[in-house]
């Protein structure tokens, strides 16, 4: 590279929210709009050695309009899993903005209490005849498989009196950075809400420790509303710069990744 040449970089952003399917019509999301995921998607275009930003988003997220921008749809976390690895596998990035909020659970089953409490009634006379334990670990079993309140369209029956939701952990998106792209300069966001500062930023740092993190944008969600977004960014040595707007948010965002960046390289 000459001397003064200027160093050409691509950027991935996750922005907006996932959302799990209960049913064919019945969904479960979150109310990310993707605006601050936009804005700095926005400001990295500002920045001339910007080559190309990959935007991994949900359907209603708000979404930055350039040619240089390549808008990738998801749904779920696990379309959002699937088009972050074959994004980080065709395309060099260097800097990953992950945004998005992601849903930490996703319907397993959908049943009712008729349909859970029929199961364990079946069952009672195997469970009565059991010692605690063993009659403990039948119930879980009963829990953990209880007949689907889903029709055979996939929708759910009309006539329930009640509906039991089961949910599973989804896997952890942050972890998969550091994992296929290790050479990526990697910002990560840590939302709470109603705590205290110094839980904040312990709780932000511990994500980017964990996860290799540049930098972690922890935020409380009391301090969002509108236009007003308090924001804390941390670095590695867990010190940290308190900003108040989305637009001061994404302009420190963009200048701490770019600057580390261009440091690695």
């Amino acid at each position: 590279m000459l001397t003064g040449e200027l160093i050409k970089m691509n950027v991935l952003i996750t922005s907006g929210g996932t959302t799990e399917r209960i049913d064919t019509v019945r969904s479960i999301s979150n109310m990310s709009t993707g605006k601050l995921g936009s804005l700095i998607a926005d400001r990295f275009l500002a920045e001339p050695q910007i080559e190309k930003i990959i935007y991994v988003c949900g359907d209603t997220a708000i979404k930055p309009q350039s040619p240089k921008v390549e808008i990738i749809h998801i749904d779920n976390v696990s379309s959002l899993e699937t088009a972050i690895r074959e994004s980080l596998h065709r395309v060099n990035i260097d800097i990953i903005i992950h945004a998005m909020a992601v849903s930490d659970y996703r319907v397993s089953t959908v049943t009712s209490m008729g349909n859970i409490t029929d199961s364990i009634i079946s069952n009672l006379e195997k469970i009565k005849k059991s010692d605690i334990q063993s009659a403990r670990a039948m119930v879980a079993s009963l829990l953990k498989n209880p007949e689907s309140a889903i029709s055979g369209n996939g929708k759910i029956k009309s006539d329930l009196e009640d509906m039991l939701l089961f949910m599973e952990r989804t896997p952890k998106i942050i972890s998969l950075f550091q994992l296929l792209a290790p050479q990526s300069t990697l910002v990560g966001f840590k939302l709470l809400d109603n705590v205290p500062v110094d839980v904040l930023i312990d709780k932000g740092f511990r994500i980017l420790t964990e996860n290799k993190c540049a930098y972690v944008l922890a935020n409380d969600l009391r301090n969002i509303t509108g236009e007003q977004h308090t924001g804390y960014l941390i670095d590695q040595e867990k010190s940290y710069t308190r900003y108040t707007s989305k637009t001061e948010i994404a302009s420190a965002i963009v200048s701490a990744a770019i600057s580390e960046r261009t440091k690695a390289l």
